[in-house]
Formats: structure tokens, sequence, C-alpha cells
């Protein structure tokens, strides 16, 4: 094995290992999971407000290199999920690959939504950031509570 791929390997090893809790904590719940759908939007509380917000899109290819190239951020989990656009009063919801992506070295993490389309080449970041590490908590069953 050359030094590249060792290294390579034991970055995967040291992301998956420290970043298991996050990974699960952020997945749908075991039910949802279950039937393959998502989870139904909160209702409002009486400090609901809509942020209206600029998200960077590109194709998937060049928002992943820029992901990976400039930042050695890896894909780490993926899972479906869904925004809402505000293309009118109500604003549309749209289905979308979620993934987190990070670098086990930095700690800089970033998590983009894709149009699940493959006619549709478009990734847009939603956010990014730095100091990625794992809370510590377990998702609770709603059974469990």
């Amino acid at each position: 094995m050359d030094g590249d791929t060792e290294r390579e390997e034991k970055m995967y090893k040291k992301l998956t290992a420290v970043l298991a809790i996050t990974a699960l904590a952020g997945m749908l719940s075991n039910v949802h999971a279950q039937e393959n759908t998502l989870p139904d939007l909160p209702e409002p509380s009486s400090k609901s407000f809509t942020m209206l917000t600029s998200i960077a899109c590109d194709t998937k290819e060049a928002m992943s290199n820029v992901i990976f190239k400039k930042y050695g951020e890896h894909q780490f989990t993926q899972g479906n999920g869904q925004m809402t656009v505000m293309v009118n009063p109500q604003g549309t919801i749209l289905p979308g690959v979620v993934k987190l992506w990070a670098n086990p070295e930095t700690w800089t993490f970033s998590i983009t939504i894709e149009d699940p389309n493959p006619n549709n080449d478009v990734m847009c970041l939603l956010t990014s950031g730095v100091q990625l590490k794992p809370t510590g908590s377990t998702i609770k069953k709603e059974e469990d509570l």
C-alpha cells in the first residue's frame, strides 16, 4: 500500500469512528426510515418566521470539486431531504439528496442538497462550518419518551 492510499484509509477510519454518532443523529428516525418517507414539518410556534436567504448552487461536479479540492472534505453521509423555495408566498417544497461532507483532519464540514433527478445537474451548498464534533447525545424513539 502506498503512502497516499494508507493515509486516505486512516483518514476514512478516523472520520467514521469520530463522526458515527453525528451521522446517526442527523439521519431520519427508524420509523421514518422504515417508511421511506420524510417527517412532517413541525407546526409553527408563535415565534415562527420565514428567513429569505441566498444559497450558492452550481453543477454537481463543480460544487463537489470545490468542496473536495479546496477544503479536503469527503462525502460522509447522505439522506433524502427537502427544502422550501420561496417561488410563491406559501413556498414550494423541493425534494433533494442531502449530503454531509467532512474533513477529518481540520474538522471543517459542508452540507449540500442536490436535485434527485439525474437530468437536473444541480447541487446547492446549504451551510459549511468548522469544529465538527459529535454531540454525545442519542436520538430517542417516541416510544422511549
